[in-house]
């Protein structure tokens, strides 16, 4: 848990100490009036925003510990690393530091529609929630509760956990994750319309195997659609459009809680591939893209599919790897060819920072090291990075012997600020083998 400071500075007007005549006249319980509340430091919350979320109301009126714990209300939502007050005569003033680090919310399992209503919903209740959380604080607990309130109104008892969350390992926090840890939530009955009788048995089959499966609010539709245009593609149907639709409301069972959908599918006729038309003006010629086709397995992928993979590689060993591949699609009905055109956006050229082989004795990383020749600022070549380890085995013997002892694995490390690629191999010794 992240811990946040509460730095106090003395509340002077609040505190002063009353002369006698005003200690005859006021009761001895009786409160100062409040003062003007303003903050600095924050411009990214309104004034009513911050007032809201420090739990001041209007016309009421203040102690010295009000006004702390009012701050301290702040301070635990998580937001702020630092919030301190003090008075001038112009009335309340808070002084607020905002938390370094925000990330975005990724609803994991939860049947709840992520975007634009699902914020304002929140928004209103948590003012100082603009799309972003704190690793931890009173707002995320806050919004754990609120998820199982929405919940219960669809008549869903869950309990509601959040979790910091990555893809890119335990040091790279991406977002904030709330998950149903309980009931299981999993994708209900899959209702499916527009199927051939030829595609009949094949799409019950693929339904077979998704219904049951753990419910990702995210994914489960787009996986569910993907799934289902791999199926027909696979078989010629290039122009297939899948609609995919949560239903509501869900099942809710002993077993846990169980989401439908309907697929409707548009099926368009067997189609075969025709012309592959690619720009005459591409920074790597068609030539480069055929050569890295001609490496990839016969029928490991349908070939539309495989040749807009050949043009990215094509891509990453020049360096962009931030390129994008976009295929548009033209279908002759009287011939029931589908032709397409490529799209292409390469991006920046990323070079080559440092490498560096970690877990090799001093002497094989020494010898590692002068069989690397992609020097510091080339052009980063990934392919180059994927088939290090095998060449080095062939022009060294030594290291050849090592190595079969060892595992080796690598890590691109890719800065899209700098556009730089630092290598990490890591090596570490193999299981014996059993005799």
């Amino acid at each position: 848990m992240i811990k946040q400071a509460v730095r106090i500075a003395a509340v002077l007007l609040l505190c002063t100490r009353p002369s006698l005549a005003q200690k005859k006249a006021q009761p001895a319980q009786r409160k100062a009036a409040t003062p003007a509340i303003r903050f600095q430091g924050a411009p990214q919350y309104t004034q009513d925003e911050l007032l809201a979320a420090a739990g001041f109301k209007p016309g009421v009126r203040l102690t010295a510990a009000e006004v702390k714990a009012r701050a301290k209300q702040l301070n635990d939502t998580g937001l702020f690393a630092v919030v301190k007050f003090s008075t001038d005569r112009n009335g309340l003033l808070f002084s607020l530091t905002p938390a370094t680090q925000l990330f975005p919310i990724h609803l994991d399992n939860l049947p709840l529609q992520p975007g634009k209503e699902l914020d304002s919903q929140l928004h209103a209740r948590f003012p100082l929630y603009h799309g972003l959380l704190p690793a931890s604080g009173s707002i995320v607990d806050g919004i754990s509760k609120t998820f199982e309130e929405m919940l219960g109104a669809e008549s869903i008892k869950a309990s509601v956990k959040a979790a910091l969350t990555s893809d890119l390992g335990p040091q790279k926090i991406t977002a904030i994750n709330f998950t149903i840890s309980s009931p299981a939530v999993r994708i209900g009955p899959i209702r499916i319309s527009g199927v051939s009788p030829a595609m009949q048995a094949k799409a019950n089959a693929l339904i077979a195997g998704q219904t049951g499966n753990p419910f990702d609010t995210e994914n489960t539709a787009i996986g569910l659609q993907h799934a289902f245009e791999d199926l027909y593609r696979d078989l010629g149907y290039a122009a297939v459009e899948v609609a995919v639709t949560q239903i509501a409301p869900p099942l809710i069972s002993d077993q846990g809680v169980a989401i439908p959908y309907t697929v409707a599918i548009q099926e368009g006729g067997i189609y075969k591939l025709g012309s592959i038309n690619y720009p005459a003006d591409a920074l790597v010629p068609r030539s480069d893209v055929e050569k890295v086709l001609s490496k990839y397995q016969p029928g490991s992928g349908r070939p539309l599919d495989l040749f807009l993979l050949a043009v990215r590689d094509a891509y990453h060993a020049r360096g962009y790897l931030d390129c994008s591949v976009v295929s548009h699609s033209s279908f002759n009905e009287a011939t029931h060819i589908a032709n397409y055109s490529i799209e292409i956006a390469p991006g920046t050229i990323y070079q080559m920072g440092a490498v560096k082989f970690d877990g090799a004795p001093d002497a094989m990383s020494a010898r590692l090291t002068r069989l690397w020749k992609m020097a510091p600022g080339q052009p980063f070549d990934e392919s180059y990075v994927s088939t290090f380890a095998a060449r080095a085995q062939k022009q060294d013997r030594t290291l050849a012997k090592w190595m079969q002892t060892v595992v080796n694995s690598f890590d691109i490390k890719p800065d899209p600020a700098t556009h730089q690629v630092n290598c990490i191999f890591h090596f570490s010794k193999a299981a014996p083998t059993a005799h």
